[in-house]
């Protein structure tokens, strides 16, 4: 059993793998012809070669119709598609590099050492593993440029939607439009998606692109539909049963499964499912959302969503970089932009980034605030009036107060800063006034909210009273121990008071 699995094994590898050895035939009519050479006279040369993507040859080329013969060694064959490799693809992990490394370029070397190939091949290796590194200290390839640490923060977002854009390339490369348009579905099915990225204005026209080549496909199909459907009832007709019924059976099976994977695709919101060419109704139903797609598209002004989406990646990046001045400063550009309905959900996406960025610097001040003994007073008044200014900013996109240059009461989260519970207009905006958590409808509260990342010799020290010593937490837990031996003793009175009144009726019964 084990020598013909091993047999069968040998055999897929010999007929799904390309020519080990690649010779050459150089004719004298200026065409070419590669394969391999299975024997040669001084008539002519038999060689074994591809005479289509799927279909093998074996011919006789005469030596008066050959001008040259090239002979080829494995390794120079094997060796052209590790070149490929370089350069590299975006956005690979380091455990790809690896994988690439150890399953592709390991092997060749081992196998052809000491030639010239090899050598070529530990070359490739020795970039990769460079690469890997670059990868490992969190740098990221994108569009062929290295990003540094902070750069992959800033376009974190804009990273997710170029993967979104390779795949939609990767599929209309390999003609299957269907999983291309379901790509492209991605940049705006979940909201807000990545409509509000810079490679979603790339990947608009190209989307138009794939709509009319599928457009054609589709086109073809119901040109088609009349002949295949004359050529199906004629089949049916030279039948008798009981084949009849079995292919009328098979029939309906093969509609019935078409409809249950279409309705499971529906309930799952993907759009695009290949008709059922047998069924003119699913063609023109697939032309119908084809075209409405590309009208939809056809719309808008690429330029002035460009220019939109600028606005928007400048907001992204400073939030992804940790730069909560600058953020904010970026969503009060956005929220002033008129924006489509398509794009309503991204002034909301930005708002809640920025609210967790600012919870993420106010933990950290938090963490430090014990070991600082505060800032100058100056810089406290500069924060606070900085404070003012975005609160308002925020406040008024989403729908709150208008901006009057004076903080606004809010009461922070008790989970953002459990030790803060007086609202900003109790508490003075001084040096030592801790940070104080967004309310949940306004994600930076006014003249508390950090304008820049906390540095050691800015740091906002919190008051003693407002963030207590560990030991301040005992009178509590002692508090609490008394509360339950009073309630024992007070059970253990009632049980007491009860078994007496048994006994005293008990008495009187008898």
């Amino acid at each position: 059993m084990k020598s013909s699995r091993t047999r069968i094994a040998f055999l897929a590898l010999l007929c799904g793998t390309s020519f080990v050895k690649a010779d050459i035939l150089m004719l004298k009519n200026g065409s070419k012809v590669e394969g391999s050479i299975i024997e040669q006279t001084a008539q002519g040369v038999r060689m074994k070669y591809r005479l289509t993507p799927k279909i093998m040859d074996d011919k006789v080329f005469p030596m008066a119709e050959i001008a040259q013969v090239i002979k080829q060694r494995p390794e120079e064959v094997e060796v052209v598609d590790l070149r490929k490799i370089l350069p590299t693809a975006d956005l690979l992990k380091a455990d790809q590099y690896e994988q690439i490394i150890q399953d592709r370029l390991r092997p060749f070397v081992n196998k052809y050492a000491s030639t010239p190939e090899a050598k070529e091949v530990e070359g490739i290796i020795e970039k990769l593993q460079e690469e890997k590194t670059l990868v490992t200290n969190g740098q990221v390839k994108l569009e062929g440029r290295w990003l540094s640490l902070k750069e992959s923060k800033g376009e974190s977002f804009n990273i997710e939607a170029f993967r979104i854009l390779s795949e939609m390339r990767e599929k209309a490369a390999a003609r299957d439009y269907v999983e291309a348009l379901r790509a492209f579905d991605k940049f705006f099915s979940a909201r807000p998606g990545y409509v509000g990225s810079s490679y979603y204005i790339e990947a608009i026209p190209e989307a138009m692109g794939i709509l009319d080549k599928w457009i054609g496909v589709l086109d073809k199909m119901s040109s088609e539909f009349s002949q295949l459907d004359q050529a199906r009832k004629l089949g049916l007709s030279k039948l008798q049963e009981p084949e009849l019924s079995k292919t009328k059976n098979a029939i309906e099976d093969e509609l019935n499964k078409w409809r249950a994977m279409s309705d499971a695709m529906r309930n799952q919101r993907i759009r695009w499912v290949v008709p059922y060419k047998y069924d003119i109704s699913t063609i023109q139903t697939a032309q119908k959302d084809a075209v409405t797609e590309k009208s939809r598209l056809e719309v808008y002004n690429l330029q002035e969503l460009k220019a939109q989406n600028e606005v928007l990646m400048a907001c992204y990046r400073k939030i992804g970089e940790g730069d909560y001045t600058g953020g904010a400063a970026a969503f009060e550009r956005a929220s002033a932009l008129p924006l489509a309905n398509e794009f309503r959900d991204v002034p909301n996406d930005l708002r809640q980034r920025l609210m967790i960025l600012y919870g993420q610097l106010v933990r950290g001040t938090a963490s430090t605030a014990t070991a600082t003994s505060g800032s100058s007073a100056v810089g406290g008044m500069q924060a606070t009036q900085q404070d003012a200014r975005v609160a308002a900013i925020l406040a008024e996109a989403s729908g709150g107060a208008a901006a009057t240059g004076k903080p606004a009461a809010a009461t922070a989260p008790a989970a953002a800063t459990p030790a803060a519970t007086a609202t900003p207009a109790q508490m003075p905006a001084t040096a030592t006034t801790a940070p104080v958590a967004p309310a949940a409808a306004v994600p930076v509260p006014a003249a508390v909210a950090p304008a820049v990342a906390p540095q050691p010799q800015q740091q906002y020290a919190a008051p003693a009273a407002q963030m207590p010593a560990p030991v301040m937490q005992m009178p509590v837990e002692e508090e609490s121990n008394l509360q339950l031996y009073i309630i024992i003793g007070m059970a253990l009175v009632i049980v007491g008071m009860g078994a007496a009144f048994l006994k005293q009726q008990k008495k009187k019964s008898e």
